[in-house]
Order: structure tokens, then sequence, then C-alpha cells
């Protein structure tokens, strides 16, 4: 079938069908690939061929299977005895080099139990095999001896056979002998098998059998090669023939003088060859080049130089051409792929087929990973560089030539495959050559620094050099970080050179160039997201390149690295802030604001520059350039600072007001666009701030409001908030500066709307913030000028109708402007602006139109309702009853905002004596409007009222069904006075879904009166009886006073009504009446909604609930309100129908429960005893169960039955039992971590508030809270660690946040709780709150979810090292599971819908990392006083192995978890308080153990985070952001990391340390706000590996000029003495310099 088959899918399907079964045998297992080759020259024989060699290949193959062992032997002896040759020609023993596995059938043996799966096999075994020793256990399969043999013995006994037999055996052994990463051991199975043809008289003896002797017995050696075939044919021409294969032309080339190779004829026939190679050969024919490449290497000794150079480089030539040919060959078309697989399917399980047939991803890469992982190119890359060559036989001279070029090839080689390789996402096959490349540079670099730079010929790259410059985007960032780091550290000569034309002028040397090329593409490289340079002592020797040589390059690696980390502006020196503002170009520009707006150091460096002499009119002449830069110091440094001088500040400012202000003033006033205008008006809104006289104001005061009135100027508003707050002092010039404001915002806002007519999107901010500017202005200033307030309500109802924040204002103003009677009468009286708004053409759509209409706003109609509101309270005289149809058309009957407020004005019309009456049966909605049209045509007397069925026809049922399972029980009838009108209950989540009742009952009164038509069919129908009924349950007597009136004249009307199911609703309500017993009594809610079900269920006779519901009515006088009528009947039900039945009452006690009533008739009847032992039996199905849970978590919600569930019948117990089963379905694990959530919420109360609203610092005492009790929180506590263990991937984010938060509330409300207990002298239990084991579970289910890989590849580190068995159990079951899940999520997920909830599933992940970071700092880890490092390094003799292990785990536990918190802290939002709970946990849990704190310095990322985080927290308290006792505390830590290393242990830290902490305790805040921040600057410096401590020292500096400075003047330029405060910096570093100088 393989064969003959003329359907290229089912050729496929067969041939891996054959490779499946082939390699199932166990046979195969490591040489399966061969099978191809030999299937692959099957297929293109002739036809008339093709049985004959089937037949021969099927005895071969039956042969291996049935008995493998003699030929496996065969092929494990040869292969042995050619290591001991090589070993012999190498000079070495046998021993030393025997390969791992000297039999192959053990190895078999060993791979069939491995196969079979036994844990902790891996162990036993003590190896595994990788791919190069596959490769030199298994060269060939045992098919080739076995062939060779069956063809030994065809040539003896056939006849005809044998040509056939014997040309395809070479053919397919030619192939296998040019895949061979070492020949020799098939050429000894070959040679050994061809000395037997060349001993008999076989017919065997063809000239193809000799040909291919004398090709395979290159690869023997001399000692070993066996003279056959004496009768040798003529020999080949030079030039092989001008056809043929790749493989032929390639043959025939072996041997061939280079000149012979290097002919342009050769070179175009092997091109053509190239480019004709079909996808499927080119892995052998890329295999056959780098066979010829180790055979020229191998033998380079016997060519002359030049000649065994061009045979290298031509053989590299053509490798590359081969992979130009991989990289571009065609692929397959997609509907024939597709076609294939479909097929594939019907044969085979295509998870369960190793062998299948690789993508052309896969194709490359295990083409490129022949080339790269060959011995040949590994071995001698780099080696003489490295001092490492490979056994060789070569002279001092040849073996540099061979290692040079091969070197120089291999570059190119890499250079062309790198980029392919990390599309593919697989750089690792590079990664030993990357590794050279850094070896060997970082090699050259350090002979550079000690002095060899004579070695090198000055400005020639060397090799590695060149490798750097080509290949470092795909070095790994540590790689590349160490070689930038020795760079870095050369000496500055070796970095630069002098210019031929210019001595004085230095340019970069050809090792700057490569620095700054490497730093700058690295920056450029998108994919790459790390700096290469971290230290102080890397940054200040980039700081010094930059200065030595101007390179706009540098320049923007310095910016990338601010921009990227905001923390390297502490670590960046002065001297470049002085450079950039010497140079000014943009880039510089950029770094100078980074600089000065992050670090105080520059800040005030910055300051002491702009009191130079001559800086002010620098600064003058070259506005344009500096103002960016100024207005960066003005925001960040004009504020209140502790680390700088106050008088220094004052100077600087006086410095740039006097230089800059006038231009600035003149430029701004000026009506034409001014260039940077944006930027101008900061600068002067922030100078005006300090400006110290009205005569510098003058000109802005008296000319900025005639330009404010255009709209063009609307960024001139900018400069207003700036001059009011500097005219606070100036009561009278106040006055009229407001007065002309409020002039100018009117105008502007009549310009704008009378301008543009139309609003645009841009221009909608500019008037909401300018409307909002005018409400501000006239609330102020109480009035507004008649002319502009008329103008602005006829231009703004005329262009603005339709626009909310207009609106909104107009409302607000009404009220503010006519709240007296004393109003102005030139100000438009209100019934005319009523008038304006009630005829104009948009009130009708925008009153009319309903929300689901894509052109109306609800906004625009809500804020219109507003202002109709607040003229009707205002004026009475508005109201006319023509207005109804309009408001009734508006109106929803629901309880949205805007529908309670028409209903007010509804309301305010019937006060102003305007009745409803004539609108006997209300319409609403389209229809009144409807009605109302046809009232107007048709005429009053031809006009009728509606009937009771069109009026119910109105409603929703299934919103009417919403509104009684979901009843507003609080909303009252008629509002109490003095509180808010508007009803909101945030237990209802949409409140426009739900109709008001109060309008309902209002309705249902006028429809249903005596003399009225009522259907009363229609009436049960739309759910309106239902909605009455739930009105019973209100909690306000007059609601439910309005429900049982309506109920009573509903009872008169069904009596003579005429439909079926009168009967039954007679009854029912004979029932219900006859079950109260007491006037205007409240029912339970989960009665109101039993009635409710069981009148709609009257109208459905077809269900089988019909006739259960009515047998329990019939056998009951009365519904007794104190059970759940007939629940014990329907949930122990033994019908057939039994599931409808209990399903009907658990969806009723489901929708029943809302508040304590509910509970406690549901627990008086034993209710949730029954659930919860109903839940475990074979006979609840799921659907029961998950009604079950919704009931407990409806109950879960009411306090009581929250604290009573718990304690009466072991709730949380019960869903422990649950959780014992090792797979929950998804929807069940949500229900239960729901249930569990909302049961600590309910049970805590208000007992517990969130960080947010109480700051850790001042929060109340422990003695004053109420805590719950320990045992109760412990077993909520031993649940939540449970379900951790049941999250996977397939979990919702909510529920993940839910269980997260809850497990974070527990272990805060313990800590609380315990510390409290404490307090109160009560004795407490010491119990661990997390386990170490849970943790790492914890962790690595947050790593699962948030598909964090960097976390995961640690833990499972660890996992495996120190033996975690639930961890590792819980690895095993994911990865069965996982690639059946992943398989139906990629078809079930649609990636339209991903994108979609992209950001929603990315803000829930940040809710759920919240609160695992508060759920970290509550655990505490057992770790003993000495514990291994992850090296290895020192022991633990005085404690148990078992100890041991179980204390170094706890050590990398609290690493991990160190680790992932900073990750967390640094990537979100700074928040005090938990900052000030990690540093806590930190200092007790963390600091005391030398071997985690030794683990953190080792780790470079967390280093950095480190600094990060304490720079971040020294900005918040630099600008009183953040406490002082918050810094304080990490300042401390601070200190107590650095002392761990031994080389921080300096005269100069003492000394600090000394002056600076001993402050803390200082009453004055300012002197230890001073002492804290100099501090910073010291741990800033010392953390990042300052050797010097270049910062701190020019801070103390900079801080003893500018006294210096302060005390020749003595006096600030106002003559006044500073505070004591200001001088608290300058008395520190005085105290430290004394300290220092002892």
């Amino acid at each position: 079938m393989f064969v003959t088959n003329r359907n290229t899918h089912l050729k496929t399907s067969t041939k891996l069908l054959i490779l499946k079964v082939l390699r199932d045998s166990g046979v195969f297992e490591y040489t399966w690939k061969e099978l191809e080759l030999w299937l692959k020259h099957l297929v293109l024989l002739p036809e008339s061929e093709q049985e004959t060699v089937i037949l021969f290949l099927e005895r071969v193959l039956i042969r291996v299977v049935s008995n493998p062992y003699p030929y496996t032997d065969k092929a494990a002896s040869l292969v042995q005895e050619a290591a001991m040759l090589q070993a012999n020609l190498s000079g070495q023993e046998g021993d030393a080099v025997s390969i791992p596995i000297s039999h192959i059938d053990d190895v078999l043996d060993m791979v069939d139990v491995i196969v079979e799966g036994s844990e902790g096999l891996d162990e036993e075994i003590g190896c595994t095999l990788n791919e190069d020793m596959i490769l030199q256990t298994f060269p060939f399969s045992a098919v080739v001896p076995a062939a060779l043999e069956a063809r030994n013995k065809l040539a003896v006994i056939s006849n005809g056979e044998i040509d056939v037999v014997l040309e395809y055996v070479l053919s397919v052994l030619t192939d296998i002998l040019h895949t061979q990463r070492d020949p020799l051991p098939l050429c000894l199975t070959i040679q050994l098998y061809d000395k037997e043809i060349d001993s008999s008289e076989s017919k065997a003896k063809t000239m193809s059998v000799v040909k291919f002797y004398q090709y395979y017995s290159h690869w023997i050696p001399a000692q070993a090669k066996e003279t056959l075939f004496k009768e040798s044919g003529a020999p080949a021409s030079c030039l092989p023939a001008p056809h043929g294969s790749f493989s032929s032309l390639l043959k025939n080339t072996h041997g061939k003088d280079a000149n012979c190779l290097s002919q342009d004829q050769f070179k175009d026939i092997l091109g053509e060859a190239v480019s004709t190679l079909k996808h499927n050969d080119l892995p052998v024919a890329i295999k056959h080049v780098m066979l010829y490449i180790k055979t020229c290497v191998d033998n380079f000794k016997k060519f002359t130089k030049s000649a065994g150079v061009a045979l290298l480089s031509f053989y590299m030539n053509l490798l590359r051409s081969l992979i130009h040919r991989l990289e571009y060959s065609e692929e397959p078309p997609e509907s024939s792929t597709a076609n294939a697989q479909e097929e594939l399917d019907l044969f085979m399980d295509c998870d369960s087929l190793t062998v299948g047939q690789p993508d052309k991803e896969e194709e490359l890469v295990d083409m490129l990973a022949s080339i790269f992982k060959h011995p040949t190119l590994d071995q001698w890359f780099m080696s003489m560089e490295l001092e490492t060559p490979p056994p060789h036989n070569l002279n001092p001279v040849s073996i540099r030539l061979l290692s040079s070029q091969l070197n120089a090839e291999i570059l190119r080689l890499l250079e062309l495959s790198a980029p392919m390789l990390q599309r593919l996402g697989h750089l690792d096959l590079i990664s030993k050559y990357m590794s050279a490349i850094e070896k060997s540079i970082l090699k050259e670099l350090a002979a550079e620094k000690s002095g060899g730079r004579n070695k090198r010929i000055h400005g020639k790259k060397s090799q590695p050099m060149e490798g750097l410059e080509a290949l470092h985007p795909y070095m790994e960032a540590t790689q590349l970080k160490e070689v930038v780091s020795s760079m870095l550290m050369l000496p500055e000569e070796s970095l630069t050179v002098a210019d031929h034309e210019d001595e004085t002028v230095k340019k970069l040397s050809t090792y700057g160039l490569t620095l700054v090329q490497v730093l700058t593409e690295n920056c450029q490289q998108s994919s790459r997201n790390e700096i290469l340079f971290l230290s102080s002592e890397q940054f200040k020797g980039v700081g010094s390149l930059l200065q030595s040589c101007t390179s706009e390059e540098l320049d923007k690696v310095i910016l990338h690295a601010l921009q990227r980390d905001p923390v390297f502006a502490q670590l960046i020196q002065t001297d470049v802030l002085i450079y950039c503002l010497n140079h000014m170009t943009e880039t510089c520009q950029l770094i100078a604001a980074f600089l000065i707006q992050h670090c105080r150091i520059h800040m005030l460096q910055f300051e002491m520059w702009c009191m130079n002499p001559g800086c002010k009119k620098l600064l003058s002449n070259n506005l344009e350039a500096f103002l960016s830069l100024i207005n960066v110091y003005l925001k960040y440094g004009s504020q209140e600072d502790i680390t700088r001088p106050k008088y220094v500040r004052t100077l600087v400012i006086t410095v740039l007001k006097e230089a800059l202000l006038k231009k600035l003033v003149n430029s701004v006033l000026s009506d034409a666009a001014a260039n940077g205008l944006a930027l101008q008006l900061e600068v002067l809104c922030s100078l005006i701030q300090f400006s110290g006289s009205m005569q510098d104001l003058a000109d802005v005061i008296s000319q900025l409001p005639t330009l404010l009135e255009k709209t063009k100027n609307y960024k001139r508003w900018q400069l207003v908030d700036s001059v009011s707050k500097r005219l606070d002092t100036y009561q009278e010039d106040q006055s009229i500066w407001k007065k002309s404001l409020l002039t100018a915002s009117a105008k502007w806002l009549i310009n704008s709307y009378s301008s543009r007519k139309k609003q645009e999107e841009e221009m909608k901010e500019e008037e909401k913030n300018m409307l909002l500017r005018l409400q501000e202005l006239v609330l102020s200033f109480g009035e507004v000028t008649a002319g502009d307030w008329n103008n602005f309500v006829k231009s703004g109802l005329k262009y603005r109708y339709s626009d909310p924040a207009f609106l909104e204002v107009l409302n607000s103003l009404l009220t503010l402007l006519y709240k007296s009677d004393d109003t102005p009468k030139d100000l438009l009286p209100l019934p005319m602006i009523h008038m304006m708004i009630m005829n104009h053409s948009l009130f009708l759509p925008t009153m009319l139109k309903t929300v689901e209409e894509q052109d109306v706003n609800p906004q625009s109609k809500d804020a219109l309702v507003d202002v109709l509101l607040t003229l009707v309270k205002s004026c009475a005289s508005v109201c006319e009853s023509s207005h109804f149809a309009v408001l009734l058309g508006a109106y929803g009957a629901t309880l949205s905002t805007t529908d309670q407020k028409l209903l007010l004005l509804l309301q305010e019309y019937e006060r102003n004596n305007v009745s409803l009456a004539e609108f006997r049966l209300l319409l609403w909605g389209p229809a009144a409007v409807e009605h109302h049209k046809a009232r107007k045509s048709l005429g009053k007397s031809l006009w009728q009222q509606p009937s009771t069925e069109e009026i119910l026809a109105l409603f929703n049922r299934e919103k009417m069904l919403h509104t009684i399972l979901h009843f507003p029980q609080h909303r009252r009838i008629i509002p109490e006075e003095g509180k808010e009108m508007l009803f909101k209950d945030d237990r209802i989540k949409d409140l426009d879904a739900l109709y008001d009742p109060c309008f309902l009952l209002t309705l249902f009164s006028a429809l249903i009166k005596p003399e009225s038509v009522v259907d009363c069919y229609k009436f049960v129908e739309m759910n309106a009886l239902g909605v009455t009924v739930a009105a019973l349950s209100s909690y306000d007597p007059k609601v439910r006073a309005a429900a049982y009136q309506v109920l009573g004249s509903f009872y008169l009307h069904l009596e003579g009504a005429r439909f079926r199911e009168k009967r039954q609703l007679l009854y029912l309500m004979d029932a219900v009446k006859n079950g109260i017993r007491q006037q205007n009594l409240r029912l339970t809610f989960s009665l109101a909604v039993y009635i409710a079900k069981v009148a709609q269920q009257m109208l459905k006779p077809e269900e089988h609930m019909y006739q259960i519901v009515n047998k329990f009515l019939l056998s009951h006088q009365y519904l007794d309100l104190k059970k759940v009528p007939g629940f014990f009947k329907l949930f122990y039900s033994f019908d057939l129908e039994h599931k409808i039945e209990r399903n009907w009452v658990l969806a009723l006690l489901t929708e029943g429960l809302k508040d304590r009533d509910c509970y406690e008739l549901y627990n008086h009847q034993r209710i949730f005893h029954v659930l919860l032992a109903f839940f475990n039996s074979p006979l609840c199905d799921e659907s029961a169960q998950n009604q079950i849970l919704n009931v407990l978590q409806q109950a879960a919600h009411v306090t009581k039955a929250a604290y009573e569930l718990i304690r009466d019948h072991s709730l949380l117990t019960w869903v422990l039992q649950i959780l014992e089963k090792r797979i929950i379905e998804n929807k069940l694990l949500s229900s239960i971590i729901s249930l569990v959530h909302n049961l600590w919420n309910t049970n805590l109360g208000d007992k517990e508030n969130d960080d947010s609203d109480e700051s850790l610092l001042e929060k109340k005492t422990h003695r004053t809270a109420k805590f719950l009790p320990l045992p109760l929180i412990n077993e909520f506590l031993g649940v939540l660690t449970v379900l951790i263990r049941h999250i996977w991937t397939n979990i919702e984010f909510q529920t993940l946040a839910q269980l997260l938060k809850t497990l974070s509330s527990v272990l805060k409300h313990r800590t609380a709780a315990l510390d409290a207990y404490k307090e109160t002298g009560r004795i407490v239990l010491k119990e661990r709150t997390l386990s170490g084991t849970e943790v790492l579970m914890l962790l690595h289910k947050w790593s699962l979810v948030s598909n964090d890989v960097h976390l995961l590849q640690p833990l499972l580190t660890v996992a495996k090292k120190y033996k975690v068995k639930d961890l590792l159990k819980t690895v095993k079951e994911r990865s069965r599971s996982r690639g059946s899940f992943l398989h139906s999520r990629r078809n079930v997920e649609d990636l339209a819908e991903e994108e979609a909830t992209g950001e929603l599933q990315k803000s829930s992940l940040e809710i759920c990392e919240q609160f695992l970071r508060t759920a970290f700092i509550h655990w505490e880890p057992v770790i003993h006083s000495v514990c291994l490092s992850s090296d290895g390094s020192g022991q633990m003799s005085d404690l148990p192995v078992k100890e041991n292990n179980t204390s170094n785990l706890a050590c990398a536990t609290a690493y991990l978890v160190v680790k992932w918190e900073l990750n967390s802290i640094v990537g979100c939002q700074l928040n005090s308080n938990h900052l000030l709970l990690f540093l806590k946990w930190f200092q007790k849990n963390i600091l005391p153990h030398s071997s985690v704190v030794e683990e953190i310095h080792r780790d470079s990322s967390m280093r950095l985070n480190f600094l990060k985080l304490y720079h971040r927290a020294a900005e918040l308290a630099e600008t009183y952001s953040m406490d002082l006792d918050v810094f304080h505390a990490f300042s401390c830590v601070m200190i107590q990391l650095l002392e761990a290393q031994s080389s921080a242990k300096t005269r100069l830290h003492e000394t600090i340390k000394m002056v600076c902490l001993p402050s803390v305790n200082e009453e004055d805040n300012t002197r230890r706000a001073a002492g804290l921040f100099l501090l910073s600057f010291y741990i800033h410096d010392a953390w990042s590996g300052a050797v010097e401590h270049e910062m701190f020292l020019t801070y103390i500096k900079l801080v003893t000029e500018a006294s210096e400075k302060r005390g020749k003047t003595a006096k600030t330029p106002k003559g006044k003495k500073s505070k004591k405060g200001d001088e608290a910096v300058v008395s520190v570093v005085k105290r430290f310099l004394h300290f220092k100088a002892l």
C-alpha cells in the first residue's frame, strides 16, 4: 500500500503507521529516523523493481524484529572496536574512552523498564541518555548488519535479484554514511561484510560495490583498513558529470583538489543542484556536508595551507547555501496539509503518536541542531583563544590557521542562523558558542587591563570582538552584562584614542566603539528588557566614557537606562549632569530632566549651577533650550524638601524669575500663537506662585481676562489658578479679578457655543471644564451680570441642549441664582426658561427616545429631568396638565434614577394642584404617546379610556418576575421628610431592571376598582398578582397596606370572573387569607415567593407541578406562615418525576432566602440539616448539589445564618468533606469558594477595616477591637488551605480573587486576634498560620494561573531537590491533563472574546496579586540557626538529617517568597501600609537567617528590586507622601542587609550609622528626617557597589558649599533669618564631618 498508492495523504498515513509499528517493537527506539531512509529509497525505485526489494526488506525487518540480539550485539561490538581504535590512534587508553553503555541490548532492556514507568527510577539508574550519547551509542540501527548479511546470502543463492537489491542497499548505506557524525563504526561494519563478498565467488562483486568500498574506505585508518577488490576501475575525472543529484555530485568531489572545486563551472552545477533540492532531502544533504567538513578538519595536515583553507571555505559556503535553501524552501499547500491531517486522524490517535509528520519549524530546528551540535564546530570554536584545542597532530602555525579559519566561518554561520533560531525560540542551540565568545572576550579584556595590549595589532578587532558585535543580540543577558561590565572597567586609554588630526580631541577606540554599539543596539532591541550595567562603578564608567568623547549614541544609552528604571539617577555622577547642561542637545535635556526629577543630589547640583555668575544671562539668552528642564525643576524642586537648604531653593527661584518671568509674560500675553505655548504656561504658572509683589502680576491681571474670552486661548486659562492663589492675601484685587474671570468664562462659553454649533468630541472636555469654572465663580461671587447670564442660557439651550454637562451646570446655577425673592429682574424669568426648554425641537426626542436607541444619551435625559424638577419646585406657575402626555411618555415605571425623578416630578405637579385625574388609567412610555396622538387627532368625543388588558400588556413578564425575586423591601411609597428622595439599595445590582412598586401599586389600585372591568387571568399571567403579594414582605407598612387593598379588590373581581383556573386561584387566596391572623401582617419573603410561584403554576395545568401544588392546597385550609409549604413532601418525593419536584422546591428555597426571618423559617423546619445530609447521598445529582450550594450561599449573606450554620451544623467541616475528592468540577469549586467567602465576610462584619481606610500607624488598640474566636478563625484557615490544592488554570479570576481575598483577610484577622489576646494576658498556643509546603503550593498555583514561567521553574527545582511530594504530585497531575485541556481550550475559546476580556483579566489578576501579597506576609518560616546554602556550603552536624532538609526547604521557600513579594510590590503602586507590613515581616522572619540573606545578596535581580523599592520610598518620604516611620523602618532593614556583607563594615559606615540613626529618636522631626535622608544617599551608594561612595560625598560637598555661601550673605534675599528647620540638613552634615575628622 505504501509503495503503490497514488494518494499522497494515504501514502503519508501508511508511512507513519509503518514507522509506529516498527518503533513500538523497541528495536528502533533511538534509530527510527534511519527507517525513513530505507522507506524513502524504496519509493524511488522503478515499479518493476519495487516488489523484489519489498520482499528483501520484509525478510530483513522480520528477522530483526523477531530476534534483534545477534545484530545489536554485532553493532555494539563494532562500535566498541571503533572507539578502541580511535583511542589507540590518539594515544589514549581504551578504557578511558569506552562508550557509556557498551551493550546495546542492555540499553534496550533499560529503556523497556523506563517505558513501564516507576517512580524514582531516574535516581536508581544514575544517568540518562542525552542526544550525544545516543549518537555515539547507536550510530546506526540493527537493520544495517541484517541487510548486509541478507545481501551476502542473496548473492550466493539468487541470480536475478542481486543487482536490484544491491543497488538499493548501496544507495541507502550511502545516505546512512552521510548522516554519521563519526563514520568509522559504520565503515568497519560495511568492510566486515564486504570482506565476505571478496573472499567468495559472489556475483555481488559489481563495479558499484567496488566504488562504494573505495569511497567509504577513506574514513578507515590504515591500521584497520583491509585491501579488498583489487580489480579497481579507472579513476574519476576532475569534474563530475553535469547531471545527477546533489548527493552524487558532492560525493564525486570527495578527495578532489581544491582548485578543481573552485572552478566556476562546478560551482554553477552545484548551486543548481542545491536550488532543486526537495525539502525532505535537506537533512541528509546538511549532514553530508558536515561529514566532509569534519573530514577536512581531521585531514588538515595533509593539505597545503592555501588548499586546506580553500577546501574548508568551500564546504562552509556550501553549508550556508543549504541553510538559505532550508529557510526559503516551499511548504506544502495548506489545504493539502489539512486534508492529510484529517485522513491521519482516521488511522490513529495523533496525540499518542510520537513519530509524526513534523512541521517546517521543527525540521528547521532539527537540521540546525545537526550543525551546531556537531563536535567539530563545537570543540574548535574559539579553542585557541580559550587555550582548549581538541586533540590534533598539527604544528602551531597550522593549528592557528585552522582555528582562525574555522572561527571566521562559524561566525558567519552563526550570523546567518541566529535570527532563525531566535524566531523559532531555540537560541539554546548556540548557547555554547555564545559562552565561548563571552569567555574569550573576558580573557582578552583581562589581558588588556593588565597591559597586554601589544599582543594585538592596534585598531584591529579580534575574532571574539567581531563575534560580540555581530551576535550580542542573541546572547543571554547575564553573559552580556558580564562582558559590558568588564569593558566598562577598562582604563580610559583602552576605550579612547587620540585623533590623528588633533591629539587633544579624543575619539572612541575599537573597544569603545564596540561597547557603544552593544549598549545602543541593546536599548533599541524591543525584546530586551534589561539594563546591561547596574552597579555604581559601571555607571561611573559610562559617565567617564561619555565625558571623554561626545557620543550621541551613548547619550541615548543613558537616557534609556533612566527611562527604564529612574533609580539609576542616584547612581550617575553629577559630572554627567554638568556635561548635559553644557551641551543641551535634545537627549541631554531629557537626561538632565530625569536626573533632577529623581535624584535630590542632582537637583542640588543644578541649583548650585544656577547660582553661578553668568547663569542668569545664559538662561535668558537660551530660554527655549532650557525651558523644559526648568519646568521639571519648578515642578519637583520647588516643593519643600528637607534634603536641600531652603535658602538655596529661594535664591534659585529668584534667579529664574529675574531671568525668565518678564519674557514669558510678554510671550503668553501676546495674542499670536507662540511655539511651545503649553510649556511656557507651565513654567509661568510655577513662577507666578513664587512672585513676591503685585507689580510682577500687574500686566497679567490687566490683560489676561480680555484674552481669555476667546475660544482659541483656552490653554491660557491655565494661568488663572496660579494668579488667583497668589491674590488670596489681596482681598480687593481678588474681588475685581474674580469678577473679570466670571465675565470672561461666560463669554468664552457663549463664543464657543456660537462659533462651534456642533459639539465635537475634543471640545467636550474643554467646555465641561469651563462650565465647572463658571459654576465655581458664580458660587463664590454670588451673582452674575444679566446680559452674560441671559446670553449664556439662550446660546446654551440653542446649541448644547443635549449636553449633560451644560444641563447639570444650568440646574445648579438655577438653584443658586433664583433661590430668593429678590432675584434681579433683568435675569430671564423662570417661566421663560421653562418655555424655552419645553418648546425646544430636541425636547421630545430627548425625553421620549429609549436608551436602546443609539443616538440618545441617557445622561442628557436625566439632566434635563433635573432641570425641569428644579423649575417646577421654584415656580409652580409653569405646571400645566398638557405636560403629562410627554412626562408619562418619558416614564418607564422602573426604579432607575431618571424614572424615580420623573415620578417625583409628577408628584410635584399634583402638589401644585395639577391633577392626573384626567388620566384615570395611566399609560406610560410609548403607549402614552400613541394614546395622546389618537386623542388629539380623533377628538375628545371619540376618545376612550384604555382597557386593563391594554395596560397590563405594557408589562414585561420576565421583568415582573425579576421584580418579584428582587423586590425592594425598603422602598417607601411616601418618602420620609429630610431624607434622600431617591431609593438606593446596594444589595440590588441593577435597579433599572426592576419595576417601581410604588407606581405599580398605585396603578393596580386604580385598575381594579369595583366599577372597573378587570381581566383577572391577564393580571395573574403578567405577574401583577405576584408583585402585589411580594409587596406584603415590605418593611414599609404603607406599602403593605396598599398591597392588601389591591388584593382585597382583586379577590372581589376574581369571584366574578370566568376562566378555567378561577377556583384554584380563589382557593389559594383563601388559604393565604386564612393564614393571616393579624392586620397589616408582614409576610416572610419566602412565603411571598411561594404564593407568587403557585399563582403562576395554576395557569399551567400541563406541567407536573400543577397537580402536586393543587393536592397540597386542597389538603390544607390555611397556609401555615411558620413553615415552607410542602417542603418535605416535595423534597422526599418518590414520584417518577421526583427530580422535578425536588428542583422546584430547591429553587424556591434559593429565591426565597433573603433576610433573617427567612433563615429562621428554614431553620425552624430543620431544612438546612436535611440539605447538608442529602448532599453527599448517592441520590443527589450534580444539579441538586449546585442548588443546595446556592441555598447555602444565600444563607451566608445573613449574619445569624452565617454564624449558626458553622456553630450548629459544622458547615466548614462539611465543606472539608467535599474537598476530599481528588477531582472537583470547576462549577462546584467556584460555588464552594463563594460560599466560604460569604461566610467569612458575614461573620467578620465590621470587625475589620481595609488598609486604605485605616492607617496601620494610627489604628485602634487591640483592647477596644472585637475579634472572632480563634477556633473559628483556624477552621476557616484549614478549609482555605485545602481549597488551594484544587486551583487550576481554568479557574475564573473572580473566583480566585474571592479565595485569595478571604485567605488574606483570615490571616490578617488571626494575627490581630493573637496580638490582642497577648495584650490582655491570655494564654495562646502558638500555631503556624501556613506551612512551607502550603506556601509552595500557593506559589505554584499562582504561577500556573498567571502564567509566570520565571516563578514556575525555580519552584519545580525546589520541589525536586527537597522531594516535596505534594507539589510533585500536583505537577504530575497537571502534566497528565495538560494536553487535553489545552486542546479543548483552543477549540472552545474565541480569539475575539479573549481580546475583549484581556483587560478585565489583567485587572482581576492585579487584584488577586494584591491579596496574595497580604497572605504571604503572615507566613512564619521555621528555619534553624544554621542552614545550608544553595551551593551546599555549611553543615548542620547538630541536627538530624530530616530536620536539616526541612530547614533547607524553609530557606528555599523563604527566598522564593521574598523574591516574589519584591517583584510584586515593585510592579504595582506603592502602598505605605503594606510596605510597612512587609518590612516588619522581613525583619522578623528573614533577616535573622544568614543563609537566606546570602541568597538575596547573590541574586542581582533581587538586589535591584530592593534598590528600586527603597528609592521609591525615599521619593515619597521626601515629598511627605509617606510616613517617616515607614521610611525609617526601610532604612533599618537596608542597613542590616548591608551589614550582612563583610565589605560594608568600614569606618565610614559606622560613622554614618552613628550620625544618622540616633536622630530617629529625637523629638525634632526635621533633624530626624535630615539624618534619614542623608543615610539614604549612603545606602544607595553602598547597595549599588560603590567603592568610594562618590555620590554621597558629592552631596556632603554640595551642602557644605551652600552653607559657605549662606555664611557670606548671612540672610535670605528678603532679609529674614532662616528657620531652624532649614538648617537641619546642614547641621547633620556638619556633625558627620566632625565625626569623620576624628
